[in-house]
């Protein structure tokens, strides 16, 4: 399957939320046509696609370069990515429903965290992150915990609606700086260093949070 066929697929699928299954996804005529599924089993095509769609929207995020470059602050650099990719998220949010529930039901955890790790990192990079000690993986930690609690949220509540994002996105950063502040007074350099010791090369950590 090229990528043309699995944006032609997506597509159909982000625009006929109604009329599919994951679990039987074989059955849209659609997917018919394209002979290179025709040997493919129903959950081997809708990891394929899901796939796709998560390295899509990752990728997507590179459309905000020219905006990040005009805001100073490495926060309010990721501020900026995450309301973009949540608006995002909201406007294909029964898509997304379905996306989630079958990995769940499939019990793809792994897959699920990665996500929203590789979408934290990618907000990182874009942000003008360099750090490559143990604040790479903290810092990709909490955003991964920002964004999943706010997407969750858009997820499971049938009333919540777009404009209320920004003020979520504002109280889960809030509640980030208190922890940091906790964190410092508490991880001192020798705590640090008993971590560092299992990466092979340390660099200085990017600002932000």
């Amino acid at each position: 399957m090229n990528k043309l066929e699995k944006k032609k697929i997506l597509n159909f699928l982000t625009k006929n939320i109604e009329e599919f299954s994951f679990a039987r996804i074989k059955q849209i005529d659609i997917l018919k046509k394209i002979k290179a599924l025709r040997y493919m089993e129903d959950k081997e095509i809708a990891h394929t696609i899901i796939d796709f769609y998560f390295e899509e929207n990752i990728s997507g995020l590179e459309s905000q370069k020219l905006k990040i470059k005009k805001i100073k602050s490495t926060t309010a650099k990721i501020k900026h990515l995450l309301q973009y990719q949540l608006e995002l998220d909201f406007e294909k949010k029964d898509f997304l429903k379905k996306v989630f529930l079958f990995l769940f039901s499939e019990k793809k955890f792994p897959q699920i965290v990665d996500y929203f790790f590789r979408t934290s990192s990618q907000m990182w990079v874009l942000a003008g992150d360099t750090a490559t000690d143990i604040n790479y993986y903290s810092k990709r930690l909490i955003l991964s915990s920002v964004y999943s609690k706010v997407f969750i949220k858009l997820m499971s509540f049938p009333n919540y609606q777009k404009i209320m994002i920004e003020k979520d996105i504002d109280a889960s950063l809030s509640n980030v700086r208190k922890f940091n502040d906790i964190k410092s007074k508490i991880c001192s350099a020798d705590i640090l260093s008993v971590f560092k010791k299992f990466q092979s090369s340390s660099k200085s950590a990017g600002r932000g949070f």
